[in-house]
């Protein structure tokens, strides 16, 4: 991982999460119940509503897929969808370790959660390097010295 802001290689890794969420996210929206018996344990509840609320999860995991795409095509600009993307990662990793650790979820789930933490561990180094955000017009000092 490159200690400085190389935009080449961050690009290709939030390139990388948005084809991750995508790879994630249209299974769980477009075949909801193929993708929750393959994740839950067959003793979990497959209401009509439990495979509802998965593939909306689907789709937030697509949401924040786009928003991965978007930080690739400028590593610049964005950076509070990065600091979004490290909580999303953060929570996945947490959720689906609990999930098996509770056996509701397949061993299955620790794949995306162990990836899901690299990204976080990745994201988190990216937000070091790329310094603090710029400030917002009309905050802090103009040129002369003096508030804005």
């Amino acid at each position: 991982m490159p200690t400085s802001l190389d935009k080449k290689f961050w690009s290709r890794l939030f390139l990388a999460a948005a084809l991750f969420n995508y790879a994630i996210g249209f299974p769980v929206l477009l075949a909801s119940r193929w993708s929750y018996d393959v994740t839950y344990m067959s003793d979990v509840t497959r209401d009509p509503m439990a495979l509802r609320l998965w593939a909306d999860f689907g789709f937030a995991v697509l949401l924040i897929g786009f928003g991965y795409q978007i930080i690739a095509r400028d590593v610049t600009q964005n950076r509070g969808i990065v600091l979004l993307g490290i909580v999303a990662k953060l929570f996945d990793v947490v959720n689906l370790t609990t999930l098996y650790a509770w056996d509701i979820a397949r061993p299955l789930v620790l794949v995306p959660a162990a990836i899901d933490g690299a990204f976080a561990v990745a994201f988190v180094r990216f937000w070091l390097l790329s310094g603090p955000p710029t400030k917002l017009r009309g905050h802090g000092p103009a040129p002369d010295g003096h508030r804005a």
